[in-house]
């Protein structure tokens, strides 16, 4: 049903959210050090292969509904498993980028550009976030009732 398939999707983003929130106590307490990647000559690479990945990726996933063979699969009227699979596959898209670039953020000392890029993912996140009413709209578009 739509509240399951809506809850599936609830606990995926708060999971990703709370792994989010562990890395971050993790790197502020110490518990892990920042910046052992310091100085690391990989720098460029990795900051340019982030910027790349995560501002492509923002679009497609605010957009992945509306490709025609997704689009299909969403809203096919007998089963759920569609809107489902490509419901986890958008928060992936978004969700995953996020926990790099905040891993990659202390990994090399701070190195603000993850910072931002994170930030922008994670304000990407509630144009995505799986209210009932964006579930049912996404999910039957044309307003016919749903269970």
């Amino acid at each position: 049903t739509m509240i399951q398939t809506r809850k599936t999707l609830l606990i995926l983003l708060i999971s990703f959210f709370l792994l989010l929130i562990g890395i971050i106590i993790a790197y502020e307490t110490t518990i892990l050090i920042p910046g052992k990647l310091s100085g690391n000559k990989s720098l460029i690479f990795v900051q340019m292969v982030m910027q790349l990945s995560t501002l492509a990726l923002i679009p497609i996933a605010l957009y992945l509904f509306k490709f025609s063979y997704i689009n299909k699969s969403v809203t096919n009227p007998n089963s759920y498993k569609g809107f489902l699979k490509w419901g986890i596959v958008r928060i992936c898209l978004l969700c995953i980028p996020i926990l790099f670039n905040m891993l990659f953020y202390y990994l090399y000392g701070e190195e603000t550009g993850f910072f931002y890029l994170a930030l922008i993912s994670t304000i990407s996140v509630f144009f995505i976030f799986p209210t009932m009413h964006r579930c049912q709209e996404e999910r039957n578009p044309k307003n016919e009732k749903l269970e």
